[in-house]
């Protein structure tokens, strides 16, 4: 998930993004921003998917930002911060997700970040029953994710997953061993040991889908791979095919993980 910090005092700013690392961790995309005008550039660049804002600045208060900001975002979820409590109500009003006193606490931001998390994962599992017939969702854009009934999907390796991101990205088509480890391995000097490796990752991956109900998810012939991606709703191939909501959601980051993808990130963002 991006964040993004707004307050018109920058000592706050940099307390509350300094709390926020600690929460979601130091490579967590984070975002700053000093007024509310700043705030909306901000989105327009990098559709944050929660936005932590203070509510009495000058210019333009939080409550109207917040209208802003989902205008460019209605995803974005936003928590106001402030010191005044008789904001709250009219907080409330602007379907913030939640509204925490200064100075922000790591406690107050951990809950609301909680229940940011909660409500997400409701919605996320309706919409995966109106999507009949996708037993898999795939996020693409930011970090790569496999989901099943809106929990990840468990991989014994790390690079087991990686392979089915390749071949995802491959859009399903018949991959070879050989470029498959060159994708995974980069740099490294090839041997018999990965070529054998190979073949450990893909009973990995179908045990995995096995697991979770799902069997003939990733296919091999003649010693090349793929994986089904009629199975799956995923953001990457929405955007191919044109899909409006998959294009707002690309905000210029796709598999951030690996090293191989940025070819892709190339692509995308010529069709841009």
């Amino acid at each position: 998930m991006k964040y993004l910090v707004v307050d018109d005092e920058k000592i706050i700013v940099e307390g509350m993004v300094d709390t926020l690392k600690e929460i979601v961790g130091d490579n967590a995309a984070i975002f700053k921003a000093h007024d509310p005008y700043d705030a909306i550039e901000q989105m327009k660049l990098h559709k944050a998917d929660v936005v932590f804002s203070d509510v009495d600045m000058p210019g333009m208060n939080g409550l109207k930002l917040a209208e802003q900001l989902h205008e460019i975002n209605p995803d974005a979820d936003i928590v106001f911060a402030t010191g005044y409590a008789h904001y709250s109500l009219d907080a409330w009003k602007t379907e913030a997700k939640a509204f925490i006193l200064k100075p922000v606490s790591k406690e107050d931001m951990t809950a609301a970040i909680d229940r940011i998390l909660k409500n997400r994962s409701r919605a996320g599992a309706q919409a995966a029953q109106v999507d009949t017939g996708k037993p898999l969702e795939v996020r693409c854009f930011g970090n790569f994710e496999i989901f099943h009934n809106n929990t990840p999907v468990h991989f014994a390796r790390k690079k087991s997953k990686e392979m089915v991101a390749y071949l995802i990205d491959r859009k399903g088509a018949m991959i070879s061993t050989g470029e498959l480890r060159s994708a995974l391995w980069e740099e490294e000097e090839d041997n018999e040991e990965k070529k054998g490796y190979i073949r450990v990752l893909a009973n990995d991956i179908r045990k995995s889908m096995e697991d979770i109900g799902i069997s003939n998810f990733l296919r091999n012939d003649m010693d090349c791979y793929s994986v089904d991606v009629s199975i799956m709703s995923c953001d990457y191939l929405k955007y191919l095919n044109g899909d409006e909501q998959a294009k707002n959601s690309f905000a210029e980051e796709y598999m951030t993980q690996y090293p191989w993808a940025e070819v892709t990130l190339g692509v995308l963002l010529d069709m841009t």
